[in-house]
């Protein structure tokens, strides 16, 4: 091939090229407008889901708290029982070193050889005999030590036990409060999500619609990098320029291939705590797909928000974890570009594609 056919070959290609960036912001233009139609009823549909997010948010916490409580439940019952028996065999204890001693108070008014009165009666002199009555009451005296003893330790064990007993009652009364709170939000929950249903079934369209739109703008951006591809190899033959292969740096994966991937999960309800393709919520789906790249990030929002590096939003780039929510965050899902994102909505939704309109936006993080 001549070098003037090149040239005319190059021409040809810009020229394609162009009209393949005419489509594309025509594509764009079209989106745009039945965006603009739909800003209303988006916006409600946003709000319905974000306030379902935090919802998915406030619950998990309180099933952990629950959990929590339950556990604590347990131990403190375990703990009142075994203090329980302690009681019990302090009681025991008691009870028997008090016949021991009763027998003995008994047995200074019996006589017989067996007796206390007769050992004193035996006894050689006066001073033998005194300390005869110092040893009795040695022993009586020894026996009351113990008994007030096993008082007081039996008094320590059942204060200890009405102190457990306090416990239960305080935890089970929180873990009460936990399930009334969960309960409601379990209510509110429902109705919201009615509420969602109703608005979905009117956005389905619109679903449809950008989807349409960024799936031709997304064909049509890989028909022109493939013009450049053409146009460059031309260009580089027109310059007679070394056939040496430029060397490249790949990294460790590509950002329009995670993209894809990504997108190849549109349609995989969401479901809570999912991490595999049966069905995602927010944070398992950005793990899932980072994983397949081999780039492990941690399970929750509240985590993978501290991965990376933190990306401006004027800077963002396909791939970058885009994070949402007010003060702390409850959604993430992944940027693909032309302000856009993929992500696992909510409870009764699918894995999709949503402008980057969200008014709870807080940031972005680069984990590459």
């Amino acid at each position: 091939m001549n070098v003037t056919v090149m040239a005319d070959t190059i021409q040809e290609l810009e020229q394609q090229k162009q009209q393949i960036i005419q489509q594309q912001n025509e594509a764009k233009a079209q989106r745009d407008a039945f965006l603009s139609s739909y800003n209303s009823m988006k916006e409600t549909v946003e709000d319905i889901e974000i306030e379902l997010q935090m919802m998915d948010s406030k619950i998990e916490t309180l099933i952990n708290q629950i959990n929590a409580n339950e556990k604590d439940l347990e131990a403190t019952n375990q703990e009142i029982e075994k203090t329980q028996k302690e009681i019990t065999e302090r009681e025991e204890d008691i009870k028997e070193k008090q016949e021991v001693l009763d027998q003995r108070m008994t047995a200074l008014y019996k006589s017989g050889t067996n007796g206390y009165i007769s050992i004193i009666l035996k006894s050689e002199g006066l001073g033998d005999f005194i300390s005869r009555i110092e040893a009795v009451n040695k022993i009586a005296d020894y026996d009351k030590k113990i008994i007030n003893e096993m008082n007081e330790q039996k008094k320590e064990l059942e204060e200890q036990k009405a102190t457990l007993d306090l416990q239960k009652i305080k935890i089970e009364k929180l873990r009460a409060e936990n399930i009334a709170k969960k309960a409601e939000l379990d209510k509110s929950k429902s109705e919201q999500q009615a509420i969602l249903a109703e608005n979905q079934a009117k956005m389905k369209e619109f679903d449809e619609k950008v989807n349409y739109y960024y799936d031709l703008i997304s064909r049509l951006e890989a028909q022109k990098q493939e013009k450049d591809r053409q146009i460059t190899i031309l260009r580089n033959r027109a310059q007679s320029s070394s056939s040496t292969s430029r060397g490249t740096t790949s990294a460790n994966y590509s950002s329009d291939a995670l993209v894809q991937y990504a997108l190849s999960f549109r349609g995989v309800p969401y479901k809570w705590g999912g991490t595999t393709p049966s069905g995602f919520d927010c944070s398992g789906f950005v793990q899932y797909v980072y994983a397949h790249f081999g780039i492990h990030l941690s399970r929750t929002t509240y985590t993978q928000i501290k991965e990376g590096v933190a990306v401006s939003r004027n800077n963002l780039q396909p791939g970058d974890l885009v994070f949402f929510g007010y003060g702390s965050p409850h959604h993430v899902g992944i940027y693909i570009g032309d302000n856009a994102y993929v992500h696992a909505p909510q409870t009764g939704d699918v894995v999709k594609i949503s402008p980057l309109t969200r008014k709870d936006y807080m940031g972005a993080r680069r984990v590459r």
